[in-house]
């Protein structure tokens, strides 16, 4: 209260041009604060509006990039199709026995599993994993050539170590698979 006082009786003193002057000061300072803000206002406001446009265009990127993926994956699964349809009757275990044989391989057959595993509404997959022993590099590059060459398999483990029995041989650890229609897995 005293300080309002002070400042009332200060006014009070004043002649008329140092009032004005005064008053002139308060007003250019005060325009001065308000104009700071609106500054300050307007340039956050561009600022985000700046931000707002970079997002929105990282959006736009990000939503034609999987548009795009969309489009890739809808034609593989297209192809997909078309390779299921030629084979209906497929068995990747018989498939398998029988390239061993065209390529006089049996004897280094160890054992294979053959597990089935859902992976979508649609499709099922067919892994089989085989062991070989004592086999050459030069089978094992035959062997694996002609699984390339079947397109309805892909390879998805393929483990190489010395063997311990044939001096120069490897033991080849595979693990190939192939989709099958989940109405046929029915």
């Amino acid at each position: 209260m005293e300080l309002l006082n002070k400042i009332r009786d200060f006014i009070q003193d004043l002649e008329e041009k140092e009032f004005y002057k005064y008053l002139i000061i308060v007003f250019i300072c005060l325009f001065l604060v308000i104009s700071f803000i609106v500054f300050r206002y307007y340039r956050k406001i561009n600022y985000l509006k700046g931000r707002i446009e970079e997002v929105n265009n990282i959006r736009v990127d990000d939503v034609q990039v999987i548009l795009s993926r969309a489009d890739v994956v809808k034609k593989e699964r297209e192809e997909v199709n078309v390779i299921l349809a030629k084979e209906e009757d497929f068995k990747i275990g018989g498939y398998f026995d029988n390239l061993l044989k065209k390529l006089g391989l049996s004897g280094y057959f160890k054992d294979k599993t053959v597990s089935p595993k859902e992976i979508s509404d649609q499709y099922r997959e067919s892994e089989l994993s085989a062991r070989l022993s004592g086999m050459n590099t030069k089978q094992l590059c035959e062997l694996l050539e002609e699984l390339e060459k079947k397109k309805r398999i892909y390879t998805k483990v393929l483990e190489i170590k010395k063997s311990k029995r044939k001096p120069k041989g490897i033991d080849v650890s595979l693990t190939i698979a192939t989709l099958q229609p989940k109405a046929e897995a029915t």
